[in-house]
C-alpha cells in the first residue's frame, strides 16, 4: 500500500486527526495561493535558465564557426601555401587520427566506468583532426581577394550576432538573479517542481508517494525543499516527518540519498538532515497507518492540550481533550 507524505505528517501530528481528515478535508486558501505563485515563479526561472543555456550553446557555435571563416578568408587572400607546409598539415591530421583510433581501440578493452574517459578523448582527437585537415584544403587554395574581403564580413556579422545573444543572455541571468536567489543557491539548478500541479513522485521500495515542493540539484546531491506558510521560528516534529518522507522519494528516485532537505518558513529556514532515525519513524508510522487502515479507525496518541486546542479539525473530534 501506497501512503502520501501529506498523510504521514498529519499522522504524525496525532493519527486521529489524520483520519478525521479523510472525511472533513481543510484546504488553506493563503497556502494554495503561495503555492501557485511559487510554482509560477519557480518555472519562469527553470525556463529561462533552459535559455540561457541555448543561447551559450549558439554564442559557441557562433564563435567558432566566424573564426573558422576569419581564417579561411585570410587564407584566400594570400593564396596557396608551400608545399611542404601543406605535407605538414596532412601528416598531422593524420597522426591525430590514428590517435583518435588508438583510443577507440582502448576504450573497447577497458571497464565500463572508464568508457566515458575514453570517448571524451575519441571526440577531442576526432575534431583535433578535422580542424587539422580543415585548414590543410583551405591554405591549398589559390589567391582570392573577392572571396577573401566575403568571408571576413560574414565573420564580422556573425561576431556581432554572438555578441548581441551573450548581452542578451546577461540581461535574462540578471532578472532571473534576483528570483532564484530567493529559493536555492546560484550555484544549483531546479530539477524539479512539485508544488500544485506537478509530477507526483513513487517509492514502491518505501511505500510512499508524494510532491515536494521543488527539488534542487548541487553539485551532485538533489535536495528537496518544502516552503510554508506559516511563521516558525522551529520546525514542528510532524513537518520533519514529511520532509524526511521526500528525502526517501528522491533516494529511491535518484539512487543516491540526499544529505539533507530544507523546510522554509517565512521569515526562517532550516536543514534538516537526512538520518536513519528520521527514516526510521517515517516506515513506523507508515506501518501503524496501514493497521489503522485495516482496523478501519484510529485513536488519539497523545495528551497535549495544546495540540488539541491547535488542530484544525477539532469540532469533528470526540476524543479532544479542550
Amino acid at each position: 500500500m501506497i501512503v502520501s507524505a501529506g498523510d504521514l505528517e498529519k499522522y504524525a501530528y496525532c493519527p486521529l486527526s489524520w483520519w478525521i481528515s479523510k472525511k472533513h478535508k481543510s484546504v488553506s486558501k493563503e497556502g494554495i495561493k503561495k503555492h501557485k505563485e511559487l510554482e509560477k515563479e519557480l518555472k519562469e526561472i527553470k525556463k529561462g535558465e533552459r535559455r540561457i543555456k541555448l543561447y551559450e550553446k549558439y554564442i559557441l557555435f557562433i564563435s567558432i564557426l566566424a573564426s573558422f571563416v576569419a581564417i579561411a578568408g585570410i587564407s584566400f587572400l594570400y593564396g596557396e601555401m608551400a608545399e611542404t607546409w601543406n605535407y605538414f598539415f596532412i601528416s598531422l591530421s593524420l597522426i591525430w587520427l590514428f590517435n583518435s583510433a588508438f583510443f577507440l581501440y582502448r576504450a573497447s578493452r577497458v571497464i565500463e566506468i572508464m568508457r566515458p574517459r575514453y570517448e571524451k578523448l575519441i571526440l577531442i582527437s576526432s575534431m583535433g583532426a578535422m580542424i587539422i585537415a580543415f585548414f590543410s584544403i583551405i591554405f591549398s587554395l589559390p589567391k582570392n581577394p573577392n572571396l577573401s574581403r566575403f568571408l571576413e564580413i560574414l565573420a564580422l556579422l556573425w561576431v556581432i550576432a554572438a555578441n548581441l545573444l551573450f548581452y542578451h543572455s546577461l540581461y535574462i541571468s540578471e532578472k532571473l538573479l534576483s528570483k532564484k536567489i530567493r529559493y536555492a543557491p546560484l550555484k544549483s539548478n531546479l530539477e524539479y517542481i512539485g508544488a500544485i500541479e506537478g509530477e507526483e513522485i513513487v517509492s514502491t521500495k518505501y511505500g510512499i508517494r508524494g510532491k515536494p515542493d521543488y527539488i534542487i540539484k548541487l553539485e551532485e546531491d538533489y535536495i528537496p525543499i518544502e516552503e510554508k506558510t506559516a511563521d516558525l521560528d522551529t520546525p514542528p516534529f510532524p513537518h520533519v516527518i514529511q520532509l524526511t518522507a521526500y528525502c526517501m522519494l528522491i533516494e529511491d528516485k535518484y539512487g543516491k540519498a540526499p544529505p539533507y532537505g530544507i523546510i522554509r518558513y517565512k521569515n526562517y529556514k532550516f536543514k534538516i538532515p537526512y538520518e536513519k532515525r528520521w527514516k526510521d519513524m517515517v516506515i513506523s508510522f507508515r506501518e501503524k497507518m496501514i493497521e489503522d487502515l485495516k482496523r478501519g479507525k484510529a485513536h488519539r496518541n497523545h495528551f497535549n492540550k495544546n495540540k488539541c486546542k491547535s488542530c484544525i479539525r477539532k469540532e469533528y473530534c470526540n476524543e479532544r481533550l479542550v
